[in-house]
């Protein structure tokens, strides 16, 4: 991790305020990151769960990522929402919470506290309480929320280790973590490290994604899997964060931890339908032609949620080593098939692009 000395660390948090006070204040305005409805849109977010909301709350919405893939709210908890901004998150966390559970936002921007507020009475959202505050120092007692979420704000922290130290602390035995944020695929260089303006931007003040673990692992927490990832760069407005994201291979990704003891985790949700950007082809080998496979699972026509389970039942009818071939046309299978194959363990060989809708996936059994 970068050393920031208190003086940059200043000019860092006064150019993030003075970034995020302009979304707040003017969210028409040019921002090198997407934003509002098409930022929603661009992600994944589902309409229906969009539609529920008040205008304000998703006009300056800049996260990077659908944290609630992870699936890891239930009905009655308590939970923090750590860079509320606008309240988009916020307030899909008081819904799926339910009127026994609590939220709360917490933002560093005044102006966010702001329109928060006025965003929540609009919505009539009772069990919401809201807070002005560091991540790196929650105002919040030890051991006091069921789930922690976040989304695009972690990156931002000058101090991560202090950061995820305290989402450690303030989560409760067995509490769980969601958050969407930027992770990069090479080391930052350069001038660029502590420059203000990138940092609100939310390229540089990124880390590595085995570097992220590792903070998650120091916080005392466990169970780290990767569910979703996006080259969320590649709607910036501007080419100059396009090239240096590109440069750093800089990407959104979606995670899940707990904090142990634990109850097992539910499965996660598929990461959502989005655009062509979504990184299918990540997952992807090339080469290798693969001239039969051992089964055949037909998923034209059927919907993630039938699809998966039919997918572990394939898996088990086979031996390890061989080969299941998945075919799919629903737009959030076709994104949560490479995940479930890297989550259970199995290998995928290769995808298919039959056409613009149907992809043919090759799965070894681990």
């Amino acid at each position: 991790m970068v050393y920031i000395g208190s003086a940059r660390k200043d000019a860092i948090v006064s150019a993030i305020r003075a970034m995020y006070s302009s979304v707040a204040r003017s969210p028409a305005g040019s921002f090198p990151f997407p934003i509002g409805l098409g930022a929603c849109t661009f992600i994944g977010y589902p309409a229906d769960q969009l539609g529920r909301l008040p205008a304000s709350a998703v006009e300056s919405f800049v996260g990077v990522g659908y944290p609630f893939a992870a699936n890891v709210i239930r009905p009655g908890d308590t939970v923090l929402d750590i860079g509320s901004g606008s309240g988009t998150d916020l307030l899909l966390a008081a819904h799926a919470v339910g009127d026994d559970g609590w939220v709360i936002g917490l933002d560093i921007t005044a102006a966010m506290i702001a329109k928060l507020a006025r965003t929540v009475a609009a919505a009539g959202a009772r069990h919401v309480r809201l807070l002005e505050g560091n991540a790196e120092e929650i105002p919040l007692s030890d051991a006091s929320v069921d789930v922690v979420t976040s989304n695009g704000v972690l990156n931002l922290v000058p101090d991560k280790q202090a950061a995820f130290a305290e989402i450690g602390r303030v989560l409760k035995p067995g509490g769980r973590l969601q958050l969407a944020d930027i992770a990069l695929g090479r080391p930052l260089t350069g001038d660029c490290v502590s420059n203000p303006r990138l940092w609100a931007e939310c390229i540089v003040g990124a880390t590595l994604e085995d570097e992220y673990r590792a903070l998650l692992d120091r916080a005392g927490l466990e169970r780290v899997e990767t569910v979703g990832r996006l080259e969320y760069f590649c709607a910036s407005a501007s080419a100059e964060i396009r090239s240096i994201a590109q440069s750093f291979n800089a990407c959104s990704i979606v995670v899940r931890a707990v904090k142990p003891p634990a109850a097992r985790l539910p499965a996660p949700v598929n990461w959502p339908a989005g655009p062509a950007s979504l990184r299918l082809g990540e997952f992807t080998t090339s080469g290798d032609e693969i001239a039969a496979a051992d089964a055949v699972l037909d998923g034209y026509g059927q919907l993630c949620g039938t699809l998966e389970p039919a997918m572990r039942a394939a898996m088990r009818e086979l031996q390890s080593g061989q080969v299941l071939e998945v075919r799919a046309d629903d737009p959030v299978s076709r994104l949560g098939v490479p995940a479930w194959s890297r989550l259970a363990g199995h290998s995928l060989l290769r995808t298919v692009e039959v056409d613009d809708r149907r992809t043919r996936f090759f799965l070894r059994k681990r």
